[in-house]
């Protein structure tokens, strides 16, 4: 049965000792919470529950950081987080579910071949990168491809967030500019 968020201090205090049950009746008291938060954000590439278990690991790898106050919502802002960083890598990478593909989704037991179209695409974004100013090549990999935060890679330049990400997002602009222009002359020939 849930407890209000006053009966969590005694549990968290437990698991903090190392109290294994006390772990257990943790997880099977947030769960129901984690899994609804989780249930409204969930990117579609991810299971309920592999979030689910990362919230979990998240929370107890933190269980140091809480300085108490509401603790399911403490567990809530982690949840979030593991969504929203869930949604970020699937916005870089997105991946297609075979009903969403339509026509070109391969007939039962057959093979897709999505791998080569993979290859092509890292093929094209090499080509375009070629087209940009290095600097604005180099931030888009950076940031975009090995999905580092804007922030690390700004302390990293001593640039200033704000100018960073206006960097970022001219770069974003010069090469979806340079992306269309490749595609017309790749239409014309």
């Amino acid at each position: 049965m849930p407890a209000d968020d006053g009966d969590w201090e005694p549990l968290v205090r437990l698991v903090r000792e190392g109290d294994v049950s006390a772990e257990r009746e943790l997880v099977e008291r947030l769960y129901p919470r984690v899994a609804g938060r989780i249930a409204a954000l969930r990117p579609r590439r991810e299971t309920m529950e592999d979030l689910v278990q990362e919230v979990m690991i998240k929370v107890f790898q933190r269980l140091d950081q809480y300085r108490g106050g509401v603790f399911p919502a403490w567990v809530d802002v982690i949840a979030k987080r593991v969504c929203y960083d869930a949604l970020r890598k699937q916005r870089v990478r997105p991946e297609w579910t075979f009903a969403e593909l339509g026509e070109r989704a391969p007939e039962e037991g057959g093979t897709t071949e999505l791998e080569p179209t993979y290859l092509d695409a890292v093929e094209v974004l090499g080509k375009l990168f070629t087209m940009m100013p290095p600097a604005q090549a180099w931030l888009l990999q950076e940031v975009e491809l090995k999905e580092r935060p804007i922030g690390k890679v700004a302390v990293e330049m001593g640039w200033a967030a704000a100018p960073a990400r206006l960097r970022l997002f001219r770069a974003r602009k010069k090469l979806k500019r340079i992306f269309e222009q490749w595609k017309e002359s790749e239409h014309a020939s």
